[in-house]
Protein backbone atom coordinates (compact mmCIF):
# COMPACT_ATOMS: atom_id res chain seq x y z
CA UNK A 1 0.00 0.00 0.00
CA UNK A 2 2.84 2.45 0.94
CA UNK A 3 4.63 1.64 -2.78
CA UNK A 4 0.79 2.60 -4.33
CA UNK A 5 1.35 5.77 -2.22
CA UNK A 6 4.59 6.60 -3.42
CA UNK A 7 4.25 5.73 -7.17
CA UNK A 8 1.27 8.14 -6.98
CA UNK A 9 2.96 11.19 -5.56
CA UNK A 10 5.86 10.61 -7.64
CA UNK A 11 3.15 10.16 -11.20
CA UNK A 12 0.95 13.70 -9.59
CA UNK A 13 4.26 15.22 -9.58
CA UNK A 14 5.35 14.53 -12.97
CA UNK A 15 2.32 15.72 -14.21
CA UNK A 16 2.10 18.89 -12.19
CA UNK A 17 6.20 19.63 -13.38
CA UNK A 18 5.15 18.57 -17.00
CA UNK A 19 2.90 21.51 -17.56
CA UNK A 20 5.71 23.76 -17.02
CA UNK A 21 8.45 22.62 -19.14
CA UNK A 22 9.26 24.02 -22.37
CA UNK A 23 11.06 23.44 -25.27
CA UNK A 24 13.40 27.38 -24.93
CA UNK A 25 11.97 29.87 -23.12
CA UNK A 26 14.26 32.69 -24.59
CA UNK A 27 14.22 31.40 -28.33
CA UNK A 28 10.47 32.59 -28.89
CA UNK A 29 9.58 34.96 -31.44
CA UNK A 30 8.05 37.33 -29.50
CA UNK A 31 7.04 41.18 -30.44
CA UNK A 32 9.08 44.02 -28.11
CA UNK A 33 6.00 46.10 -26.50
CA UNK A 34 8.06 49.22 -26.70
CA UNK A 35 9.06 48.80 -30.36
CA UNK A 36 5.48 48.90 -31.33
CA UNK A 37 4.61 52.09 -31.56
CA UNK A 38 6.63 55.53 -31.03
CA UNK A 39 5.78 57.47 -28.10
CA UNK A 40 4.56 60.95 -28.59
CA UNK A 41 6.51 64.14 -27.54
CA UNK A 42 5.61 65.81 -24.26
CA UNK A 43 4.13 68.96 -24.96
CA UNK A 44 2.51 71.54 -22.32
CA UNK A 45 -0.51 73.12 -23.38
CA UNK A 46 -0.91 76.43 -23.82
CA UNK A 47 -4.09 76.87 -22.33
CA UNK A 48 -5.59 75.30 -19.24
CA UNK A 49 -8.96 75.97 -19.46
CA UNK A 50 -9.17 76.20 -15.51
CA UNK A 51 -12.53 78.00 -13.79
CA UNK A 52 -12.07 80.93 -11.96
CA UNK A 53 -12.21 80.37 -8.12
CA UNK A 54 -15.41 81.96 -6.38
CA UNK A 55 -14.78 83.61 -2.78
CA UNK A 56 -16.54 81.56 -0.34
CA UNK A 57 -17.11 78.63 -2.37
CA UNK A 58 -17.23 75.41 -0.79
CA UNK A 59 -14.08 73.35 -1.58
CA UNK A 60 -14.91 69.85 -3.44
CA UNK A 61 -12.95 68.30 -1.06
CA UNK A 62 -14.61 69.11 1.97
CA UNK A 63 -17.90 67.52 3.12
CA UNK A 64 -19.34 63.97 3.01
CA UNK A 65 -17.54 61.49 1.05
CA UNK A 66 -20.24 58.97 1.15
CA UNK A 67 -22.85 61.43 -0.37
CA UNK A 68 -20.44 62.44 -2.93
CA UNK A 69 -20.04 58.84 -4.18
CA UNK A 70 -24.28 58.44 -4.22
CA UNK A 71 -24.54 61.86 -6.40
CA UNK A 72 -21.47 60.59 -8.59
CA UNK A 73 -23.43 57.03 -8.99
CA UNK A 74 -27.18 58.08 -9.06
CA UNK A 75 -27.01 61.75 -10.69
CA UNK A 76 -27.38 64.23 -7.71
CA UNK A 77 -30.67 62.37 -5.97
CA UNK A 78 -29.32 59.31 -3.43
CA UNK A 79 -32.48 56.87 -3.03
CA UNK A 80 -33.06 56.35 0.49
CA UNK A 81 -31.10 53.60 2.07
CA UNK A 82 -32.90 50.03 2.67
CA UNK A 83 -33.72 49.15 6.19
Amino acid sequence: MKRINIFAAASLALLALSGCGTTSVYDRDRPDEFAVTRSKPIQVPTEFNLPVPTPNAPRPQDGDTKQQVLDAMFGGTAPAPRP
